[in-house]
């Protein structure tokens, strides 16, 4: 079962839209504001108030009848999403009818794809009246027959079943044994945080009855089995992957309701062997997993709710915010892998350019003007990275007054130029906009592409390091033979492998460290170079030209800021016109003409 279509009216951003979702796992990108976390909060509020009619009146509260009358409930007992006021739910803040004939003018309605391959709908509408909110079916496909079996017990897989995780749902420290219908209405209101440690509970105690039941009759669990196991249970997996990433062994704590009122899930850690047997740190004491880092309690609740079998679609708000960006990708690849062994549909927010590269463009879900749609190609990764379309940042605005781009690989490689400009006795064009890019050097044509699509009239120079690249891939005139440039996109390359090379003048270097000539010899010579007096030429000796010179710039125990006391900045400022690079020269000529 999964969910192929949400329609909102007048929910937040969204007065009247349709969005259609892939089962397994999407990433929902875009820019701020474009509705990301609108759409989950829009079904994460749709599993609540499906829950809220089923608590209230059963399962036939989902059938829509002219007789069913709105549940009523104050601001406070609704919880899948925090707002100041309930009128904060509707677009631009407008609860009121307009050509409805009701006032229920807020609807969220979503359809799924049950086994047999056919469709169903439920849509529930939302209704203020006296500060109070109302909610009642609007709309429904199904019948009775749909959710109930001949002896009047629901089915298990009739209506999806939604879980939403906000943006670290906060983990509480006292946390009771819960029933299932109590875990179930939590997770509906979006309190998936305070459940965790039952959902761990749950997977721990099915991960037992799995291993008694493979002991039967057995001294010990065959090899195979435990094997086996360990592939496919939850709890092996979750328990093997906090080991593996984080260093980390959860243990439940047994419970005896006569005696404990709360669960214990406590975390210990240690590491992995070759042999991957996990062996606890000597003389660590286990403690509760509320004290854990943000990282490693996000991805717990992540993990243990993909992995919990209650639920066929999940909502996960920019859960590798608290991750670095090799966690983020081991995230999502493991999210993928779950999703696709167990049909979880997951539904992942991001603003990670990382997950955005790596992952399958036919995968990600683009915002944008308040619509939603699967990407058609590869190269559409570029918009939306950039942020293209959504919000009119100033650096856009500025662009789109001017139609002048430099693009550059950072903000550090722009402080450099406008300071090599100042020495040079140059003025930096005032229309000319910066645009850093660290992606790929075919990525910055299809930038411009994408740019020059919303800004008609749109000129470019694209600069970049050399890096590894042959030496032969660049000419005298700056111009990169490995990426195509043309009237309005010029692609452009240093002849030395970093901008930073560049900075490699001995005079300046002096002067900016305030160290003597012997010292910066010295320096250089410890380094295997040779810097020589003048160093501005293009045609620059081989080693210069090719030496690492950004890693000289660091701040490392082998930089020249650890042994000579000056910043890449300071020598630029201390460079006269006649010290400017050749190469730095051409590049300011070639910004000139391109602004004029």
């Amino acid at each position: 079962m999964h969910i192929t279509k949400v329609t909102l009216k007048r929910f937040k951003q969204f007065k009247d839209s349709e969005i259609g979702l892939k089962p397994g796992l999407s990433l929902v990108v875009g820019t701020n504001n474009s509705g990301k976390s609108s759409i989950l909060q829009a079904l994460a509020t749709w599993q609540f108030c499906r829950t809220l009619l089923e608590i209230e009146r059963g399962r036939q509260a989902w059938i829509v009848t002219e007789k069913h009358q709105g549940i009523g409930m104050n601001v406070n007992d609704f919880t899948p999403l925090q707002v100041p006021t309930l009128a904060h739910l509707w677009t631009n803040l407008k609860s009121q009818k307009i050509t409805e004939q009701d006032g229920y003018t807020l609807k969220i309605g979503v359809t799924w794809l049950i086994d047999s391959g056919e469709e169903k709908f439920l849509e529930v509408g939302l209704s203020v009246a006296n500060d109070r909110l109302f909610v009642k079916t609007t709309a429904s496909n199904l019948v009775l027959t749909d959710l109930e079996d001949e002896n009047h017990k629901p089915k298990p897989h009739s209506i999806p079943r939604i879980a939403y995780l906000p943006p670290f749902a906060g983990i509480t420290d006292r946390e009771a044994r819960l029933t299932p219908a109590m875990r179930g209405r939590l997770i509906g209101q979006g309190l998936s945080g305070s459940v965790i440690r039952n959902v761990l509970f749950d997977l721990h105690e099915a991960n037992k009855a799995k291993r008694a039941k493979l002991m039967e009759g057995r001294e010990k669990i065959k090899s195979s089995d435990l094997l086996q196991l360990r592939k496919t249970d939850a709890w092996e997996i979750l328990q093997r992957t906090m080991q593996e990433l984080f260093g980390t062994e959860l243990r439940v704590i047994a419970f005896n309701e006569q005696y404990h009122s709360y669960l214990k899930v406590e975390c210990a850690k240690g590491e992995l062997d070759g042999k991957k047997t996990f062996t606890r740190f000597k003389e660590y004491t286990f403690r509760d997993l509320m004290v854990e880092g943000s990282g490693l309690l996000q991805w717990l609740s992540v993990y243990a709710l993909s992995l919990s079998p209650e639920f066929h679609t999940v909502l996960l708000d920019e859960p590798d915010a608290h991750l670095n960006a090799a966690l983020q990708i081991h995230l999502v690849d493991r999210l993928d892998e779950i999703s696709r062994a167990n049909g979880l549909q997951i539904l992942l927010a991001t603003h990670s350019t990382e997950l955005i590269r790596s992952y399958e463009h036919d995968r990600i879900l683009g915002l944008k003007e308040r619509k939603g749609r699967y990407l058609a190609e590869d190269t559409d990764k570029i918009g939306v990275i950039a942020g293209i379309g959504g919000v009119h940042t100033p650096r856009l605005h500025a662009l789109m007054q001017h139609k002048r781009l430099l693009i550059l690989e950072g903000a550090s490689d722009e402080r450099l130029l406008k300071l090599f400009c100042k020495s040079a006795g140059l003025e930096w064009p005032k229309e000319l906009v910066s645009w850093f890019w660290t992606g790929k050097a075919a990525e910055r044509r299809q930038l411009f592409l994408q740019l020059k699509h919303d800004i008609p009239g749109l000129r470019a120079i694209s600069i970049r390091d050399r890096d590894n690249e042959d030496d032969a891939s660049v000419d005298a005139a700056l111009h990169d033979k490995n990426q195509k440039s043309e009237a309005d996109f010029i692609a452009l390359k240093w002849r030395r492998r970093h901008i930073e090379n560049y900075l490699l003048c001995q005079p300046a270097i002096i002067r900016a460290s305030g160290k003597t000539e012997q010292e910066v010899v010295s320096y250089f010579t410890a380094q295997a170079l040779a810097v020589p007096v003048d160093s501005s030429g293009s045609d620059v000796a081989m080693p210069i030209r090719d030496a690492h010179a950004k890693e000289l710039m660091l701040q490392g125990t082998g930089s020249l800021y650890a042994h000579l006391r000056v910043e890449r900045e300071d020598i630029a400022k201390a460079m006269s016109a006649d010290e400017v690079p050749a190469d730095i020269k051409t590049f300011l000529n070639a910004i000139r003409l391109l602004c004029s």
